[in-house]
């Protein structure tokens, strides 16, 4: 009899227990919102000869597929306190349905949004609880890791999602650097191919901060209709906007294992939306110097080598 008692009082016990787990979780459930982004290509300024700055702001949505650098565009909800917790993330690419558009539902409170663009190369990494762009697929642990950067723009906003919801116009920024390499002299017959490298960063985090640096890598195959020309243009990007960095350019011929010739240009400034342009004699014996310029074409600066 007693052991009866004692099993109907564990089975009560269990039955109300049951029932303030549900009641806790039910308490848990929030009515959601909608927040909605109508995110722009990219915000630069211009600025012409003249001087008279002017903003160009490009619509993802709107324009011919090879008018807009942003090929894949990212999408990360985070926390607003200290933790930064990712709570929702979505990728989109172009030529989807809506592209530059992005919409989800969220509780009322407290938000950090950030959206990241570029080529369809561009990845998404995390590192514990962190993430970051980048277009390195190796292993986040290499000790020399080689990659390449595209054109890449990123934005990070807050907002505060009460019960109208969010609706807003995002304009990208651009992280990048461009490095443009003019090479004056013709190519000669032979040249196959055209290496350039310098030291990059590895990351870029959803906040903005970097991380680890690598070499970037960048290969121009020269085809036969190359052969002869001048002036011949090779564009890079990087992330490397720091510190001043040497650039390693070398040709080669029908042997893949070592080059022909190679120059190094010392001491390359770049600076974030800022085009830096080397130009000068990579094949000529006697040119060994290079010349840096910075124009404003985004914002631009041409050296002569």
């Amino acid at each position: 009899m007693k052991n009866t008692s004692l099993l109907c009082c564990i089975c009560m016990l269990l039955i109300f227990s049951c029932k303030k787990d549900n009641k806790a979780d039910d308490t848990h459930d929030a009515k959601l919102y909608p927040i909605n982004f109508n995110v722009s290509g990219f915000s630069q300024t211009d600025i012409p000869i003249s001087g008279v700055s002017k903003a160009k702001t490009t619509a993802l949505t709107t324009q011919a597929t090879d008018t807009i650098p942003v090929e894949k565009l990212y999408y990360l909800l985070y926390t607003a306190d200290a933790s930064h917790r990712l709570l929702n993330s979505k990728t989109s690419k172009k030529g989807d349905a809506n592209f530059g558009s992005v919409t989800d539902n969220v509780p009322a409170g407290n938000y950090m949004v950030t959206f990241g663009g570029g080529s369809s190369a561009l990845i998404l990494r995390n590192f514990y609880t962190e993430y970051f762009f980048s277009y390195f697929t190796g292993f986040i642990n290499d000790p020399h890791p080689e990659y390449k950067w595209d054109d890449t723009f990123l934005k990070s906003i807050p907002i505060t999602v009460t019960s109208a919801g969010v609706s807003t116009n995002v304009s990208l920024d651009r992280a990048t650097s461009r490095l443009d390499l003019v090479i004056k002299d013709a190519i000669p017959a032979g040249t196959t191919k055209i290496l350039v490298t310098f030291v990059d960063t590895f990351d870029l985090g959803s906040g903005g901060s970097t991380v680890k640096q690598g070499t970037s890598v960048n290969t121009q195959v020269v085809s036969a209709a190359d052969i002869g020309k001048t002036n011949y243009t090779i564009t890079m990007y990087t992330l490397n906007n720091v510190k001043p960095f040497n650039v390693n350019i070398s040709y080669y011929g029908s042997n893949p294992n070592g080059p022909l010739g190679t120059k190094t240009v010392k001491n390359v400034v770049c600076k974030t939306n800022t085009k830096t342009i080397l130009s000068g004699f990579l094949f000529t014996p006697g040119n060994a110097e290079f010349t840096i310029m910075v124009n404003q074409d985004w914002n631009t600066n041409t050296i002569q080598f």
